[in-house]
């Protein structure tokens, strides 16, 4: 196991064990990366740790974020984000974080481009964000209030009602 995986791997195990015994995961008290994954990241590498850190920075601004674990790979990802896409441009009060889970870059680099993606995307290759966030299938999308707590989690292809419920969690 490569150093830059260990840690991240221990970081999001710190992260999930710090969850137990609370009904909230939040991205507070993760670990800060080295780096920070820009606000208008286009699949930039990192875990959970550079995804807590992006939610942080959203948060200081007041915003809440939403989360939608995807892939290239995965058929309901590509039927789900037209439904997304809508949603990010009609709530610029809310933050849209895009984690491309365990892809080949060149595939998640033409799936980004494909499906035209316009928000922010980071590449995790370890899986980590899905871990910490307890995914449970894909596409996973999860909600952080402007505190950084994990308010709505829903796996599975969203339909625009369900986006709209979940939204509604933060709004």
């Amino acid at each position: 196991m490569s150093w830059r995986r260990a840690v991240v791997t221990a970081a999001a195990l710190a992260a999930l064990l710090a969850a137990c015994g609370n009904d909230t995961l939040s991205v507070r008290g993760v670990e800060e990366p080295a780096e920070v994954p820009p606000r208008d990241a286009v699949l930039a590498d990192g875990g959970w740790p550079e995804a807590a850190a992006w939610i942080r920075r959203e948060n200081a601004d007041g915003r809440p974020v939403l989360v939608n674990i995807l892939a290239s790979w995965c058929a309901p990802c590509r039927e789900e984000l037209p439904v997304l896409l809508d949603a990010y441009d009609a709530n610029p009060d809310i933050a849209f974080l895009g984690i491309d889970h365990l892809d080949r870059r060149e595939d998640a680099e033409r799936f980004i481009e494909e499906m035209d993606v316009r928000f922010p995307t980071i590449f995790d290759i370890t899986g980590d964000v899905a871990a910490a966030v307890e995914a449970r299938g894909m596409p996973t999308t999860v909600i952080f209030d402007e505190d950084g707590n994990l308010v709505a989690h829903h796996s599975g292809l969203l339909t625009e009602s369900q986006l709209e419920d979940l939204l509604d969690r933060v709004r």
